[in-house]
């Protein structure tokens, strides 16, 4: 009797051996097989065609696409940490965002810097004989992540970093008296 349990105990232990080797090697036999359809791609956006063109575009060339318009929107978003509703007017009906409209004030401010900047980057910055194109001027140079940006304030000089003081003249008057 307990010959039989032994090897019943023994079948079924070998039964659970083939079971977990057999869902082992499953995802592995599935995993070499070639795949039945070509893998997806994703894309940041679905194919509908090519954006529209821009309306009302006042401080950037007139002749930008919409999908290089969103890149740079991108970069500014990133630029001063704040999204599409800070410098854009939402129409009160929809409660959408009207990227054409001009009610939002800050938009003209931002229309401003983007003149700024671009002015900096081609009036000035080419002057220098040494200045690579790489090294633009951007909304983040000064913003750094933040919609406004912090005055700089100069890091008060160590004793080590001083320019050495004037020596003292000698004086022509008499010391004071006590």
């Amino acid at each position: 009797m307990v010959l039989i349990r032994m090897n019943r105990f023994r079948i079924r232990r070998s039964s659970l051996v083939a079971i977990c080797i057999a869902s082992l090697a499953a995802p592995l036999t599935l995993a070499q097989e070639p795949a039945a359809t070509p893998p997806v791609t994703q894309t940041a956006r679905p194919s509908r065609g090519p954006r529209p063109k821009p309306t009302n575009i006042k401080a950037l060339p007139k002749d930008i696409t919409g999908d290089d318009l969103i890149k740079l929107m991108r970069q500014y978003e990133g630029d001063l940490g704040v999204e599409c509703g800070f410098c854009h007017a939402r129409n009160p009906e929809t409660r959408r965002i009207d990227f054409a409209s001009d009610e939002n004030p800050v938009k003209d401010k931002a229309r401003v810097m983007i003149r700024m900047t671009g002015d900096i980057n081609t009036k000035y910055l080419a002057q220098l004989s040494d200045h690579k194109p790489d090294n633009a001027v951007t909304c983040g140079t000064c913003h750094r992540g933040s919609a406004m940006p912090e005055a700089f304030i100069p890091k008060p000089r160590e004793r080590g970093n001083q320019p050495p003081a004037a020596a003292p003249q000698p004086s022509t008057q008499p010391p004071p008296a006590f």
